[in-house]
């Protein structure tokens, strides 16, 4: 007896859980099924939901309409558009500095090749990854056979050396309108150290 009623309260508190989720439409069509006797307020409520289903959308006056996607065009066509509009983007001219490996470096700078990798591990140098154990090294960092002071500073505020090289030769509002690195030559530390720290808020 007692088992019976522990399964008739389970069953219909999953019955509740189900019918305290249905929309009022669903509750209706269960109480016709179930020939229950449909409440005032719910009636009231049944017709509500008619009318503002029936009633067309209102079109908002400030709801822009477009004209459709427009003709299909070749390929050709859309490649000729698209050069026509493009704006060279001077952010890539980083990539085109002058860099030398390791081996290179080292002979120029007449330095040991141990040298070279000590700096690198402490990033006192900008290493930018070639393959994958190569690095080439932009030239611009080197004054007198040394890193350009600084470039340690800078490097430790970014993710990448990549990063931190373009960030180093792009023309920089908070080093008066030049390259932070020609900053950094110029033995401006603190100035570019601050710009550095401060770049990735505005990221």
């Amino acid at each position: 007896m007692k088992q019976a009623h522990s399964a008739k309260l389970a069953l219909t508190r999953a019955i509740e859980n189900k019918v305290e989720r249905m929309d009022m439409a669903g509750l209706l069509r269960l109480a016709q099924t179930l020939n229950v006797a449909i409440p005032t307020a719910a009636k009231a409520a049944r017709g509500s939901d008619r009318r503002a289903q029936a009633r067309p959308a209102q079109a908002d006056a400030n709801t822009l309409r477009g004209s459709g996607i427009g003709a299909v065009i070749s390929a050709a066509e859309g490649g000729k558009r698209l050069d026509a509009i493009t704006v060279d983007d001077e952010a890539a001219d980083w990539i085109d500095s002058e860099v030398a490996g390791a081996l290179d470096l080292v002979k120029r700078l007449k330095i040991s090749r141990g040298t070279l990798d000590n700096w690198r591990n402490a990033k006192k140098v900008i290493a930018l990854p070639k393959g994958i154990r190569n690095f080439v090294y932009p030239l611009r960092q080197f004054e007198e056979r040394r890193p350009v002071p600084g470039i340690d500073v800078v490097a430790r505020c970014f993710s990448t050396p990549e990063e931190a090289w373009e960030w180093l030769v792009l023309p920089n509002r908070m080093t008066g309108g030049k390259a932070p690195i020609e900053s950094l030559r110029a033995g401006d530390i603190g100035t570019v150290a601050g710009a550095a720290e401060g770049a990735l808020d505005y990221a």
